[in-house]
């Protein structure tokens, strides 16, 4: 979902390349410059970069979804800072998640993969490679050393499968509403405080001539954060984490209802006439040149929606999706990954070790100023030079009383892959949102019977 260019490979990436068939060019290229300095003998100042002994610092290889942007930048500075301080190399590649996803298993297991990679959560993925003895069980290093009070509960307890611990949440993210604060003004409208407070802000722009919102869907993945905003909107957070404990079920009313509100907006002509035929570029592009007053998408946008050369600037504004009267908002929040070490490395020291270091508080400065919010507790956010559009997101995650849900990081695949259809018959008023729901619960059920899917306890 990130930002910006570099990319660093690993010595047997080449041999991966050809059998996976799924890693770009740039990866290939540096993967055999990699191997040409590894055969070269370069050692670093350990006197080897092959096992490590307790204790001693040797050579990693990091394997990170950050493909461009900031995010690539603030990545590329940790890996080489890490590197420096410690006297060793940290050889990176950069890929995107689906590529890694689909070679992170066979690398493992043929020995040729990183000792550290980043790892979508949840149990259809870092579960799965949990079960599978490739992620290493990181409990008691958390335990004895303080993770349990630096990282945030949802880091860890999203990572945690049979009471282990084995990755770390990387990246706080909330999905919303972003706004056009112009547009708000030239109106006289103000943030809604409760969900018929919204439905009026679309009616004004409506009778104004603007398009209010936008709800795109022609790349379904939209559709997973729209179910989950309007969901959780309408259910409450509560609600939602009984369901995703296993204790209560996505086909009840109240979720239901919330679907059946998003549908509305599309037959209220509050956005545009054919969401399943808007790619989601195409939609970012219209709302950043002010001709959708909001858009409701995650915060990985909020480098690009506030940066003055290419989105609004400081003309861009963020809430959360509110609740009906009387039901309480709660925003609806999700972690962009994990970090998570290979259970069959020899270097986990090193491996660990960097995962503290690039959460400890100088670092996680640098995240912040990137326009990422780590999930840690030692952030200052009131001394980092960050955007007006970042600190209002900030300063609502830091201060909202629950954390509601993004659904689609904690389902299985399948489950995913129903929600991506479902939504799609939904915005164009083939199913209700019941039908949605009961859609959703027999996947997920399926799942659970499969193993795929364990109750989530927050």
């Amino acid at each position: 979902m990130k930002k910006r260019f570099t990319t660093i490979a690993a010595l047997g990436l080449a041999a991966m390349v050809s059998l996976t068939g799924c890693m770009n060019s740039t990866v290939q290229k540096n993967a055999e410059e990699s191997n040409k300095s590894e055969e070269a003998g370069q050692e670093n100042s350990q006197g080897s970069s092959g096992s490590e002994g307790e204790g001693t610092y040797t050579d990693i290889i990091l394997w990170d979804g950050m493909t461009d942007g900031d995010g690539n930048v603030l990545m590329q500075e940790l890996a080489d800072g890490f590197a420096a301080e410690h006297g060793i190399k940290v050889e990176r590649v950069v890929m995107k998640m689906e590529d890694l996803r689909t070679t992170i298993k066979a690398a493992i297991n043929s020995g040729e993969g990183p000792d550290v990679f980043s790892y979508e959560i949840g149990a259809g993925y870092l579960g799965v490679l949990a079960k599978s003895g490739l992620a290493y069980d990181l409990t008691d290093y958390a335990k004895d050393n303080g993770w349990y009070d630096l990282f945030m509960d949802n880091a860890l307890s999203s990572c945690t499968f049979d009471e282990k611990l084995y990755g770390v949440g990387n990246e706080l993210e909330a999905l919303g509403v972003f706004y056009n604060k112009s547009t708000f003004e030239k109106y006289d409208l103000k943030e809604p405080e409760t969900y018929e407070e919204f439905e009026e802000i679309c009616k004004t722009l409506k009778e104004k001539g603007e398009t209010p919102i936008m709800v795109d869907d022609l790349d379904q993945w939209p559709g997973y954060h729209y179910e989950s905003l309007w969901t959780n909107a309408f259910a409450g957070c509560d609600t939602m984490n009984d369901i995703l404990a296993l204790k209560a079920e996505f086909n009840q009313e109240s979720t239901a209802e919330g679907l059946d509100h998003l549908y509305e907006i599309v037959t209220n002509g509050w956005t545009i006439d054919s969401p399943n035929a808007m790619a989601h570029d195409d939609a970012r592009k219209m709302f950043m040149s002010g001709k959708v007053a909001m858009y409701p998408t995650g915060t990985w946008e909020v480098s690009t929606f506030g940066s003055k050369e290419e989105g609004l600037g400081d003309d861009c504004g963020f809430f959360f999706l509110p609740a009906p009267e009387g039901r309480e908002t709660s925003g609806v929040f999700g972690l962009g990954g994990s970090f998570v070490v290979n259970a069959k490395s020899d270097k986990t020291f090193t491996a660990i070790k960097f995962i503290e270091y690039m959460f400890n508080q100088e670092n996680v400065q640098k995240w912040y100023e990137a326009s990422y919010m780590p999930a840690t507790t030692n952030a200052d956010i009131d001394s980092y030079e960050i955007s007006s559009l970042f600190m209002d997101w900030a300063d609502s995650a830091l201060n909202s009383p629950k954390q509601g849900n993004n659904l689609d990081v904690l389902m299985p695949t399948k489950v995913n892959e129903a929600t991506g259809n479902y939504i799609q018959e939904l915005l164009a008023g083939k199913k209700t949102g019941m039908e949605c729901m009961e859609d959703k619960q027999s996947a997920l059920e399926a799942e659970t019977a499969d193993g795929n899917y364990e109750a989530i306890e927050k």
